[in-house]
């Protein structure tokens, strides 16, 4: 088998179904298999899909193991020499596959993974300077606001009644596909071409918000998303796999690390293009995300980072505690978070020592991985 598709699927089996549909459908000159982990599996769930996509290689799993502990369980599984992650929230496009071999076999074997770029699904309008904001406004790097946008059934004049909908649930669902009131208007974004990483360790999506016939950022490429991506399971196994004890975020980011730190390389495959629902399987600020980014993210610099970098993000996470312990009204975490957080922290000690013991990487390579460190200012290249 040349590939195995990797989908990981928590009670989203609508989104989960059109995900298979546009895998199934592409063609490429691998071979490949299509293989669905189920989390928190229940019988009629597992049932159904046995029974509508008897092709596939169906895991299941009782408990959630998250996005981390899901993926190692489809590779477990998977009989593919490359593995392609993609979200079940997203739909690849019909040349998805076969963009993503031809660069593999072009790029050679010390280039362990490769960053598909992803499309936000739906268009959107910039929220004009000054303009109220909205909970559901996304907000690129350099504070630009951007709302999801619909045009109005209704004409006013013999022109649209254009609308900035603040709403995810005005797309109102029909047996999966988005149901407008009336054609889109507005800008394709950009989800993201891979990951970044700052010098304290932050991860975001490169290209994050960019309107997708605009420029693109110059920022180095640190690593795979999760949701989009091609790895050699060669080199995925020597560097240890996922690590499950992550569960969700930052654990693309983790492999990516230690990849590098292997001597690997990391690329981006602009034109394999999937369209992401975005936060369709978890809200992208809730608590939950913000909990996990910062424990994750403490957890994969003592892992994988340098002792000066681990110096760094200790001292930003405390000082992000005292400002957010000052003002609670405005606290990235809440009071009871950081107490959990603090009570987790001889375990995260704990599991990088552990991981990080013969793992017989030096202290100069780990510098050289963090020379792709950025500023957090992102860098646009101009057409």
């Amino acid at each position: 088998m040349d590939a195995s598709v990797i989908v990981i699927d928590w009670h989203q089996p609508v989104l989960t179904r059109r995900a298979l549909d546009a895998i199934l459908g592409q063609r490429t000159e691998w071979r490949f298999e299509v293989v669905l982990v189920v989390n928190d599996a229940d019988d009629e769930t597992v049932s159904a899909y046995r029974v509508d996509y008897p092709a596939i290689r169906l895991v299941t799993s009782r408990a959630n193991t998250g996005f981390a502990g899901g993926v190692t369980l489809g590779l477990a599984a998977a009989d593919g020499a490359i593995a392609v992650l993609v979200n079940n929230d997203a739909v690849p496009d019909h040349g998805f596959l076969e963009r993503g071999r031809i660069m593999l076999e072009a790029s050679g074997p010390r280039v362990a993974a490769l960053a598909a770029t992803a499309v936000l699904e739906g268009s959107f309008r910039r929220v004009p300077s000054g303009g109220t904001a909205d909970a559901h406004d996304l907000v690129a790097p350099g504070g630009v606001r951007w709302r999801r946008a619909t045009a109005l059934a209704a004409a006013d004049g013999g022109e649209a009644n254009l609308q900035a909908d603040s709403d995810p649930a005005a797309l109102r669902a029909d047996g999966g596909e988005a149901s407008l009131r009336g054609p889109s208007v507005g800008e394709s974004l950009i989800n993201g071409t891979g990951v970044v990483l700052d010098r304290t360790g932050n991860g975001r999506d490169r290209d994050w918000l960019a309107p997708v016939e605009g420029p693109r950022e110059t920022t180095p490429l640190f690593g795979f998303s999760g949701g989009a991506a091609f790895l050699r399971r060669a080199a995925l196994e020597e560097v240890g796999g996922f690590d499950p004890w992550l569960f969700m975020y930052y654990e693309d980011v983790d492999v990516s690390w230690r990849l590098r730190l292997a001597g690997y390389d990391i690329r981006s495959v602009p034109d394999a293009v999937i369209v992401h629902r975005h936060a369709a399987s978890s809200a992208s600020s809730g608590t939950l995300v913000r909990y996990q980014s910062m424990r994750n993210r403490l957890a994969v610099v003592l892992r994988n980072g340098s002792a000066g970098l681990i110096v760094r993000v200790l001292a930003r996470t405390v000082a992000r505690a005292a400002i957010d312990l000052a003002r609670p009204e405005s606290a990235q975490l809440e009071r009871t978070a950081w107490l959990r957080l603090l009570r987790e922290a001889p375990g995260l000690v704990r599991h990088a020592r552990s991981r990080r013991q013969g793992d017989g990487v030096n202290r100069a390579q780990r510098r050289v991985v963090e020379a792709l460190l950025t500023s957090s200012s992102a860098r646009i290249e101009q057409p």
